[in-house]
């Protein structure tokens, strides 16, 4: 009886060299080749990357170095003249006219000093608010405007502080305004013969203080003439009839009220009275003027 060959178990390991299995479909394609190491990333190089720090740096250093000389800013200049010069080249509207309003105290040679144009020129090529900054940079101008009018004019709108007091420095006249701002006027504006007359070194910075002070007393402030700074430290006040009130270096407010109380009671501004002495506190000097003595004021 013959016996048939036994076949292998499964899972079990034959002596002989197992056969492969067949390749699926997946594993044909193919395979990509390890990336290969290059060295070590730039940041990682210290040479390398002091190179570009020492670049950089340089390039900063020689930036600063060049907007501190003014470099910088005069190559922006001759760009932005370069640049108004070909405007003018090409435009046709020139410039014939300068037109200002709003001018009392401002000298127009000033004016056409700030805007810095002449006949002739680019309305388009004006840089108007380089123009405005310069007129407002005029110690009596507040502020302005500078407008194209065309065909060829400029027009100018000028807002000037108010002037409150004309300071008399020996025989020269100067404009006072509220903040102690003078200015050199070559005409009195319109109104000034009613503009207080101040006198004495350093009146116009004390100015502020002196409108202050008579604010408290405003039916007094309308007969005043004068004022005079005494000393760096105090105020004489010269009335409309000649009267002086010689007010204290402080608490000058309560003296002046004093003074207020006292013409109330005893008509003592309207008297025959030349100086009116309130600098001490707790004593009054009065002083009779002298027949034909001259109205007192600054000297």
């Amino acid at each position: 009886m013959t016996t048939a060959p036994r076949k292998p178990a499964a899972g079990r390991a034959g002596t002989g060299k197992a056969a492969a299995a067949p390749k699926r479909d997946y594993d044909r394609r193919k395979k990509r080749a390890p990336l290969r190491k290059i060295g070590r990333p730039l940041w990682r190089q210290p040479m390398l990357l002091g190179a570009v720090v020492l670049l950089l740096g340089c390039g900063g250093g020689g930036g600063w170095w060049a907007w501190h000389e003014g470099w910088l800013t005069e190559i922006e200049n001759r760009f932005n003249d370069a640049t108004r010069a070909v405007v003018a080249a090409v435009t046709p509207f020139k410039l014939d006219d300068v037109t200002v309003v709003g001018r009392d105290y401002v000298e127009r040679s000033d004016i056409l000093a700030a805007l810095g144009v002449s006949r002739g020129d680019s309305l388009l090529g004006i840089d108007l608010p380089a123009a405005r900054r310069r007129l407002e940079a005029i110690d009596w101008v507040e502020w302005a405007t500078v407008e194209r009018r065309l065909p060829d004019t400029l027009y100018v709108t000028l807002k000037e502080r108010r002037a409150v007091a004309i300071w008399q420095n020996g025989k020269e006249y100067t404009l006072i305004d509220k903040n102690g701002r003078t200015v050199k006027a070559s005409r009195m504006p319109p109104g000034a013969e009613s503009l207080l007359l101040l006198g004495g070194t350093g009146a116009p910075e004390h100015v502020g203080e002196l409108l202050l002070l008579l604010a408290y007393e405003p039916s007094l402030a309308r007969q005043m003439r004068a004022a005079v700074w005494v000393g760096q430290r105090r105020w004489n006040l010269v009335l409309a009839n000649g009267v002086e009130i010689w007010l204290p270096e402080e608490d000058a407010v309560a003296a002046l009220q004093q003074a207020v109380k006292l013409d109330g009671q005893h008509k003592l501004l309207s008297r025959e009275f030349g100086v009116v002495d309130l600098r001490l506190p707790d004593k009054l000097y009065l002083r009779k003027r002298a027949t034909g003595e001259p109205a007192p004021g600054p000297a």
